[in-house]
């Protein structure tokens, strides 16, 4: 990187170009405003600028080298003596990018380098390296899904807050859908977790469910928020009778709103998910069906709990609990929960068989 240095004190100058140099930059240097504006047309990558310089100060030096063409835009940092707040304040209403007091240590120097450099790069790209961060810290997969909806939010707002002053409308617009798209994931992620555990809570407690609903009613629930969720309603068909179950509606809504979505993902727009309720004497039946392609009986034998199955050729998103919710679901209402392959060896079919009191 090119760095151009605005320091009248030659010791100063002279030792913060050595720390430059060691650290693998390339160095202008004036010792005056008057110097800085003529080096300025080298199109310096970033600038060290005193505002005590005689002649003309630290903020005359900006305002000129910001009608530079080669200079528009590029980080300024202020070096000072000074404390006080106005100062500072008058330095960033201006549109500098930072305000380093003297006496300075090296890795403030270098800091502040390292953080315009994250800041220049793209939006996109800049996201992505901290989910990458994320990643590392977190380890499992399903760890690394509940971190990433968290990181673009955290990470918006870390742009916002470090580029408020610079960042333009549109770009402004991005963040902001970005964070809004990132809270929506999370609320639903986090809301999937609540309902597993509360699920294995009812199930661990070894009570008998005095629950009851009407699973048309519940089944229907489910099946319409994720339908909206998706945007396929058109590929969707539900079926359902009237029958009473061993269950909170709101529970079983969740498990057939978990088994649908799984059914959305893994078939193409276009392929018919079936969504079927049928009454039996003593037994209520309920089957999701799907076109996508399927899982292997020894994958659809070890269902569980933050299990993701072929995440890497699939490219799936999601924590794994889907199918455990539904599976846990169906045990606390005494029934059988069932994952088989399609008749044809396409699709994926998924059955829970709960018990039926009226």
């Amino acid at each position: 990187m090119n760095i151009l240095i605005v320091e009248d004190d030659e010791a100063i100058r002279t030792g913060l170009a050595l720390l430059l140099e060691l650290n693998g930059h390339n160095v202008l240097a004036a010792a005056d405003g008057f110097e800085a504006i003529k080096l300025a047309e080298r199109g310096p990558n970033f600038i060290f600028c005193d505002i005590g310089l005689p002649g003309m100060d630290g903020y005359q030096v900006f305002q000129e080298i910001q009608k530079v063409p080669q200079c528009q835009g590029i980080p300024f940092v202020f070096l000072t003596a000074m404390t006080e707040r106005e100062s500072q304040r008058h330095g960033m209403t201006l549109g500098a990018d930072d305000f380093i007091t003297k006496p300075f240590a090296s890795r403030e120097i270098l800091a502040a380098i390292e953080a315009r450099i994250r800041r220049q790069k793209p939006l996109r790209e800049r996201i992505e390296a901290l989910v990458a961060d994320r990643y590392r810290e977190a380890g499992a997969e399903w760890s690394h899904e509940l971190m990433t909806p968290l990181t673009g939010v955290l990470g918006g707002l870390e742009l916002i807050e470090s580029e408020i002053d610079s960042v333009e409308p549109d770009e402004l617009k991005g963040l902001l859908a970005i964070i809004r798209g990132g809270a929506e994931r999370q609320y639903q992620l986090s809301k999937k977790i609540m309902v597993y555990f509360e699920l294995e809570r009812l199930k661990l407690s070894r009570e008998a469910s005095t629950a009851r609903c009407d699973a048309s009613v519940a089944i229907a629930a489910g099946v319409s928020a994720v339908a909206q969720r998706f945007t396929r309603g058109t590929d969707l068909t539900v079926s359902v009778a009237e029958g009473t179950v061993a269950l909170d509606g709101a529970h079983l809504s969740a498990a057939i709103a978990e088994l649908v979505a799984n059914a959305f993902i893994f078939s193409k727009p276009g392929d018919a998910v079936t969504v079927t309720g049928v009454a039996h004497p003593g037994r209520y039946r309920i089957e999701v069906a799907d076109l996508g392609p399927g899982m292997p009986p020894e994958e659809c034998a070890r269902v569980g709990a933050f299990q993701q199955f072929g995440r890497a050729q699939r490219n799936q998103q999601g924590l794994g609990l889907g199918l455990a919710i539904a599976r846990t679901a169906a045990e606390i209402a005494g029934g059988q929960f069932l994952v088989q392959a399609g008749a044809d060896g396409r699709g994926l079919h998924v059955t829970l068989d709960l018990p039926r009191f009226d």
